[in-house]
């Protein structure tokens, strides 16, 4: 039982490590794919965004190279604020925005996401990008976030130098969250029963 629990925790501790540094990346194009099989629903929604905010060091986030989204099918009433410049959609963090796509789900849905922005000496603001899934009720879709019902989420943080390279970051899952948790509840309780049989 002991073994087992400490196999466990090890594991649970090699997660923790390989969450904390997964999602970091130097500044450069991402591939997303979405699969949405599992989805329960043929037509629905795909929705992003960028965290905005007055006064920032500007970033932006460039989605391109889009497939199985059609660019027609672009939600006007619920779109604003990034710039189309071709098949290629540009937010900002500086202008509120949202874009929704009318999709059709059952296979992959995929694009390029690119960040670029200011250098910022004290990196006070984290630019955050965020991907949801709704159905025609505009009820989420897949493993989402439960508190942001985001599929998946992206952080930008700037340089601290002029003509550094900023980075990406990926927001974990609410069940990397959970494993985390619990391998640093292991890690501690491995920790107290060393030291009090060092103490005995």
């Amino acid at each position: 039982m002991i073994r087992t629990f400490m196999t466990f925790a090890r594991r649970a501790a090699l997660a923790v490590a390989l969450a904390a540094t997964s999602g970091l990346a130097s500044a450069g194009t991402i591939h997303v794919a979405i699969d949405t099989s599992q989805f329960g629903t043929n037509t629905g929604y795909l929705d992003m965004a960028m965290s905005a905010s007055a006064g920032v060091p500007l970033a932006t986030a460039t989605i391109s190279n889009l497939i199985g989204i059609d660019m027609a099918n672009r939600d006007v009433g619920y779109s604003f604020g990034f710039d189309l410049v071709g098949d290629t959609y540009v937010f900002r963090n500086d202008t509120p925005n949202a874009l929704s796509h009318a999709v059709d789900f059952g296979g992959t849905l995929s694009f390029d996401l690119t960040f670029a922005g200011d250098y910022d000496p004290v990196a006070s603001y984290i630019s955050h990008f965020a991907v949801t899934a709704f159905d025609s009720a505009f009820q989420p879709l897949g493993n989402y976030d439960p508190a942001t019902s985001a599929l998946v989420q992206y952080t930008w943080t700037p340089s601290p130098v002029q003509g550094g390279q900023g980075s990406v970051g990926t927001v974990p899952e609410p069940g990397a969250l959970l494993l985390m948790g619990v391998g640093a509840a292991g890690m501690l309780m491995a920790r107290r029963r060393r030291a009090g049989k060092q103490a005995a």
